[in-house]
Formats: structure tokens, sequence, C-alpha cells
């Protein structure tokens, strides 16, 4: 049973890294495709969709760092292991993000105000289907590595990439609409909505991030089930100071567990392992730490400190 699975979890990693190189792959092959199409067609709409897969690949960068990290085991130094390296990635990932469309709704608008007619529109259209047919493959293969192994990561880079179905959509639109009508303005206007989209992705990126770095507790229902759990066991007196954080990979809980005084350490080893094991099957990468009180002692307690705090505001 246990080298079943040991099997089961050594194929998901390298499912999980074999998606991984996945998206850096696709992401490679797209950007060449397209800058070869913008060079020939100077579409704005076109530079928007290349900028969009050169930040794939570098998201698809950070996915590779911060999966492969996350398959490396605690050691002396990082006894908490090394999951944290991938929400600093992803900042530094939301800041080219957000400076990148800068510079594109910058290109855009100076298109207004010297339209350039587009060119060799039906390679534009080959290049936009062609991303389109890699991106579903990709987005599929990905749903599936996620649904098996529950990776955050590579589902995080799944969302990017279904983002870009939408680029690549908009942009067959802008060259269809410049067909029919003539107008150019279609063109830069559709670079600054891709823009906007881009600029939305880097603050969400940036804000996850920053919630896994500042240790933000867990959503309030989850915290509920937590202490439901606890609680349902019969010899647990009480539960107080839980707290709960998640570094992107793990999420950590700690709390106080208040049982009967009288009881065992042997007995009160037990219930923390019953507990541990009722938890995980909740939340299966949780590690879990669990401080034994006394029921009904007296002590200065976070809970209350929180209380008191929010209470003064």
């Amino acid at each position: 049973m246990i080298h079943s699975a040991e099997m089961k979890s050594a194929g998901d990693d390298r499912l999980r890294r074999l998606a991984t190189y996945a998206s850096v792959c696709v992401a490679l092959a797209l950007i060449i495709i397209k800058l070869a199409a913008y060079l020939l067609t100077d579409s704005v709409a076109m530079l928007s969709s290349l900028l969009d897969s050169t930040l794939d690949l570098i998201g698809a960068g950070v996915t590779v760092f911060g999966v492969a990290n996350a398959l490396r085991p605690p050691d002396r130094d990082h006894r908490y292991g090394h999951g944290k390296a991938e929400p600093l990635a992803a900042l530094a990932q939301a800041a080219f993000i957000a400076g990148s469309s800068v510079l594109l709704t910058y290109e855009a608008i100076s298109r207004f105000y010297h339209p350039h007619k587009l060119e060799h529109e039906i390679l534009g259209y080959t290049v936009m289907i062609l991303a389109i047919v890699l991106s579903l493959f990709l987005v599929g293969f990905q749903h599936y590595v996620t649904r098996r192994t529950g990776s955050m990561a590579i589902g995080a880079d799944k969302l990017h990439y279904i983002g870009d179905l939408a680029v690549n959509f908009m942009v067959i639109a802008a060259f269809a609409l410049y067909q029919m009508t003539g107008i150019e303005w279609f063109d830069p206007l559709f670079a600054i909505l891709v823009a906007a989209g881009l600029i939305y992705s880097a603050h969400h990126i940036s804000w996850h991030a920053l919630n896994v770095l500042m240790d933000r507790e867990l959503p309030d229902s989850d915290r509920e089930k937590i202490m439901s759990i606890v609680r349902a066991r019969p010899m647990v007196r009480g539960i107080h100071d839980l707290r709960t954080r998640t570094d992107g990979e793990r999420i950590f809980i700690e709390f106080h567990l208040e049982l009967d005084e009288n009881m065992t350490l042997k007995v009160a080893h037990q219930v923390d392992d019953a507990i541990m094991n009722d938890i995980r099957k909740a939340f299966p990468n949780a590690d879990i730490t669990i401080h034994q009180d006394p029921a009904g002692i007296v002590e200065e307690r976070l809970d209350k400190q929180i209380e008191v705090r929010e209470a003064q505001k």
C-alpha cells in the first residue's frame, strides 16, 4: 500500500514537471511565430499578443521555478520548505507585466495619432489560429495535471493561458474589423483592451503573492471547518489560538488543544494523531502543529488580544 502511494506521488511529480516544460515550449513557439507575424503585418494588436506570449514565457519560467522548489524537501536552513520562492518570483513577474502593459498602451495610443495600414492579414489569421490550437492543447493537459495533482502553480498557469485564448480571439477580431471597414484604429483599440487585461492580471498575481508572503489567514470557512473537525473528537474540551497560513503549495495549521488535565501523555498523543488524520482528510497538504493545554487553564491568549484590538477600532 505504501509502495503504491509512493509510486503515485512520484508519477504526480513527473506530471507536474512535464506540464511546466510543456508550458515553456508552447510559449517559446508562440513567441517565434508571433514575432515573425508582427514584423510582417505591423499590427499593434499582434504586438500585444506577442507581448502576452512573452509574459507567458516568463510566467512559465516562474512556474518551473516554483514547482521545482515546491518539490524540494525541507533542509537544515529551510525547515518550512521552499514554497515562498514561488510568490516572490510571482511579484517580479507582476512588476514586469505592469511595466510592459504601460509600454504597450503608449505604443497603442501613438497609433491613434499615427495610424499604420495592416499588411499580410491572412498570415495574421493563420498565426492566431495556430496559437489558439496550441493553447487549447496545453490548457487541456494542464487541466488534467491540476485535477490529478492539485498543483496551484500549474492551475494558475492554466488560467493565464485561458486568458491568452481571449487575447488571440481579440487579435482576430481586430484583423477582421479592419478588413471589413478599413478603419485603422480598431488595431490600437484592441491593443489597449489587451493592456488593460494584462494590468488586471498583474494586480491579481501581486495581490495573491502578497497574501502568501504576509501569512494571511485561510478563509473563514476553512477555519470553521478545522475547528469543527477538532471539536468532533469526544475527548476534546476546546480549541483556541488557531493560526493558519499557506506558502502557495502547502497550508500550515497551528492551534492550542484543550484536554482533561488528568489525561496521560500517551492518550493525549493518540488524540493528537487522530485529530491530525481527520484534518488531513480535508486538507491533504496540511502541516499541523498542536500545543496541548489543560482545560480551564488561565493564560494570555492570541484570540483575546485580537478581540480587544478589534473592539478598540
